[in-house]
């Protein structure tokens, strides 16, 4: 298990631009990260490199930089959808699929172990059913998974929010993640843990990865206090990280220890980001040696 970060960490600036790709791999690294996952995400609203006419040039660049700093990308996160699909327009879903097409061969350029993707759920039909939900994400990310697969890249489905806005929500819960994962039948596909989304539903987290065990391929480690999703640092919410990240280890976890807090960095002028970097790295160290323990 190492300890790796988001792009994300230097993803947007206070003047509304987005960090270039090549300069946030720089940045983390001088932070200490070797090891990192890149955010595609905002390409959904058309920027990054990724929403680029040369974007696969761009993104070979983007390995080629890598590779001369001697960083490895283990995990990334395609484009998603907020909301049912059905409730989007449908040049909206057909720009979604163009880009994350562009967002799994993009992992496979970089050499991504695990592309993490959010479930969707199936709300139309019933106020609640697993079964009609599981089938929904089959259907919705199939075309997805089918091409993960082609390109060698894993695909993690996340455990998502239940809070008090969004209610029973399918995937906030580890059996769920579990009897969607298992659906698919590839071992090609796994879970994501995100300890911020599950500091909502579990007051004790053990819980939830005990009943993932081996189908747990990747992780966001990130704070908050259990009301809305802030993105911090570990320590700065209620966690228990202590207890959490020794099970890691107890259920055989092999990814990697991912921070997705870049809410630590959103409202920061840029030189005042490195610093604050580094100091994430040290506190992910010491959680790192928890999980290592």
């Amino acid at each position: 298990m190492r300890l790796s970060t988001s792009t994300n960490f230097f993803s947007h600036r206070l003047n509304g631009e987005d960090t270039p790709y090549i300069e946030a791999v720089r940045r983390c690294k001088e932070a200490g990260f070797l090891v990192q996952d890149v955010n595609f995400c905002p390409a959904l609203d058309g920027r990054t490199e990724l929403a680029k006419d040369n974007w696969q040039a761009l993104i070979e660049d983007v390995r080629n930089e890598a590779e001369k700093l001697g960083v490895e990308f283990t995990q990334s996160h395609p484009v998603f959808i907020s909301g049912h699909p059905s409730n989007q327009p449908a040049e909206k879903l057909e720009y979604y699929r163009e880009m994350m097409r562009r967002s799994i061969i993009a992992s496979s350029i970089l050499g991504v172990k695990w592309a993490v993707l959010h479930p969707t759920e199936e709300r139309t039909s019933t106020v609640f059913d697993t079964e009609a939900s599981v089938k929904a994400n089959m259907e919705f990310h199939g075309f997805a998974v089918e091409l993960a697969m082609k390109h060698n890249v894993g695909i993690a489905f996340e455990n998502m929010i239940e809070g008090p806005k969004s209610k029973r929500r399918f995937s906030s819960n580890a059996a769920e993640l579990v009897a969607l994962i298992d659906a698919f039948k590839d071992p090609g596909v796994g879970a994501c843990w995100d300890f911020g989304h599950g500091n909502f539903l579990y007051k004790d987290q053990r819980i939830a990865l005990r009943t993932l065990g081996h189908h747990l391929k990747a992780t966001h480690m990130n704070d908050n206090c259990g009301t809305a999703d802030d993105h911090l640092f570990p320590f700065h919410g209620t966690v228990d990280w202590h207890s959490v990240l020794p099970v890691l280890s107890e259920i055989g976890y092999s990814g990697d220890l991912t921070y997705e807090a870049h809410n630590e960095f959103s409202k920061l002028p840029e030189h005042l980001k490195d610093p604050v970097a580094k100091a994430g790295y040290e506190i992910g160290m010491y959680c790192l040696s928890l999980a290592n323990h």
